[in-house]
């Protein structure tokens, strides 16, 4: 070594260009649901950070509306659930379709719930979507028939129209005589094709259930959306 070159503590000279090494890019999944992007080194200088989290949104009903879209939004996706107290309204614990007597499939019941997250987000799919749904006989001798449900995730404008931006059904052959509620949860995946940005809007999910009686036969359904729990909800991930 002459007396005018020197070496730092990696063992190059100085003022010398270090050469990265080629990384490769694994994906995470921690154990709270935070997806990571893991690389080494990489012969590129942009360095790689993205970092997504999977979220759970509850499906609630509340009193007092969150105001988006042009109107007090009472269908709410909340990250936490609302108190079991809430309003002491127990009412707010789900909601019910009108009695039904088409002998034919109708849809009973078809909700949005709009987000209060006001931050920008990227969503990617596939969103899974739980929903407890109550079927009961009010009338009659025959069946009532949970006939089929449709979810869907997308976002709701700030004028209130929601756009759907991936969707699932599940055809369900199932009936029940009993004059009380019983209780059924299903779960749908509704793939997302191409990513969105919830810019400028909010994210929102969509439930539709469908359903029919038998002749002579009234009933009624009802989406399960408990204070203090989570009946119905949507996983997702987002960044």
């Amino acid at each position: 070594m002459t007396n005018n070159e020197s070496t730092n503590i990696t063992g190059n000279k100085v003022g010398e260009k270090l050469v990265q090494q080629k990384k490769e890019v694994s994906i995470v999944e921690d154990t709270d649901g935070t997806v990571r992007l893991c690389t080494s080194a990489s012969t590129d200088n942009v360095p790689v950070s993205a970092v997504a989290q999977k979220k759970q949104f509850v499906m609630q009903k509340v009193t007092n509306g969150y105001h988006w879209g042009g109107g007090g939004q009472q269908r709410l996706l909340m990250e936490n659930p609302s108190p079991s107290t809430l309003d002491n309204n127990d009412a707010l614990d789900f909601i019910e379709s009108n009695q039904i007597d088409s002998t034919s499939s109708t849809c009973v019941i078809d909700v949005v719930f709009c987000s209060t997250d006001e931050m920008e987000r990227q969503i990617y799919g596939p969103a899974r979507i739980i929903s407890s749904v109550g079927v009961k006989r009010i009338s009659g001798n025959g069946s009532v028939h949970f006939d089929n449900i449709v979810g869907s995730v997308g976002y709701m404008d700030p004028s209130g129209v929601y756009h759907v931006m991936g969707t699932d059904s599940l055809p369900i052959p199932y009936n029940i005589t009993s004059g009380t509620y019983v209780e059924r949860t299903t779960q749908l995946f509704a793939n997302i094709p191409n990513g969105f940005s919830t810019d400028e809007n909010r994210l929102a999910a969509r439930v539709s259930i469908y359903a029919f009686v038998d002749a002579n036969t009234t009933g009624q359904v009802r989406l399960n959306l408990t204070r203090g729990s989570a009946d119905s909800y949507i996983e997702l991930v987002m960044r």
